[in-house]
């Protein structure tokens, strides 16, 4: 079978009609020029160049060859190329995981940047509560994860997103709409919409914390695993909330938010990803991302 070297010498001689240019323009001497086209028509079993003392010119085989060898360089330069790339981080497919409270502006703002920065990566995303995202992580299902940080059986590394406090959600028709803050010991014993402390379980224990430490103890009339459905079960006027001051971007109506008063607990939104993962377009998504993040905290 032929190879590209004789594909290249048949197309600079096919291109220039004169061996001798052609050798120049592969810098290379003729007599190994001639012989790799030699090697090329016997292996094909065809004459491609027909030869004089003062011209060169292409057989009808070898102006049908030419359009296919061509071709064929065309696309072995494009496919070494493409590795070249892919080796450099610059093209790929990266795998991201994220939270439904990352979705509303964490999500795009990253996609946007990405686009941006690194156009020829293909950034493929999965909405999944933090603990399914260690589930993934764990089959191998994703390769970067915009999560809450949990305790996970393996090793994950990650950087801060997002920061931010907890805060109060209530009916707007309540009694303590009214106030500025919400002073925690108010909550007590008061009809409360708790957060899963299976799949909710990163709110759940820093709010469960929050109440032991304060010695107030609501009463848990549900627990729901996802933030905005925690605030539509205040809004139908089930009971009051501890969500993160992000849940004030889903602009649900008859709720209103408020700061906890002389309590500010703060909550993590962060990216992980496996330490042991090599692949350079996950490096590059990864390192592209921090730099963003890092530059929107000021």
């Amino acid at each position: 079978m032929f190879d590209l070297k004789q594909l290249r010498c048949f197309v600079a001689v096919a291109t220039e009609l004169n061996f001798r240019r052609a050798a120049i323009r592969l810098n290379m001497t003729q007599p190994p020029l001639t012989r790799q086209i030699q090697l090329l028509e016997h292996e094909l079993g065809v004459q491609l160049l027909e030869r004089t003392k003062h011209s060169v010119g292409l057989t009808t085989a070898g102006q049908v060859f030419l359009v296919d060898a061509t071709r064929l360089l065309n696309l072995a330069d494009q496919a070494a190329n493409t590795v070249r790339r892919a080796s450099k981080g610059e093209t790929g497919r990266v795998r991201v995981g994220f939270t439904g409270a990352a979705g509303h502006e964490i999500m795009p703002k990253l996609l946007a940047a990405a686009k941006r920065a690194l156009p020829d990566i293909d950034v493929v995303v999965h909405e999944l509560i933090s603990a399914a995202q260690l589930e993934a992580f764990a089959a191998s299902s994703i390769d970067l994860g915009i999560m809450r940080p949990l305790g996970a059986r393996q090793k994950l590394e990650s950087f801060l997103i997002e920061l931010e406090p907890l805060i109060v959600v209530l009916p707007a028709n309540h009694a303590l709409a009214g106030c500025d803050t919400i002073p925690l010991p108010s909550l007590n014993g008061q009809p409360f919409i708790m957060h899963s402390p299976d799949d909710g379980k990163y709110f759940h224990d820093r709010i469960m914390a929050l109440f032991w430490s304060s010695k107030v103890m609501p009463d848990f009339v549900q627990y729901i695993d996802q933030t905005h459905t925690i605030i539509s079960m205040v809004r139908a006027g089930l009971g009051m909330a501890i969500v993160p001051a992000s849940a004030q971007r889903f602009h649900f109506d008859n709720v209103v938010f408020r700061p906890i008063r002389d309590d500010t607990v703060m909550v993590e939104m962060i990216m992980a990803w496996r330490p042991d993962q090599r692949i350079p377009a996950v490096t590059a998504v990864r390192l592209m991302a921090e730099a963003f993040f890092s530059a929107s905290r000021g």
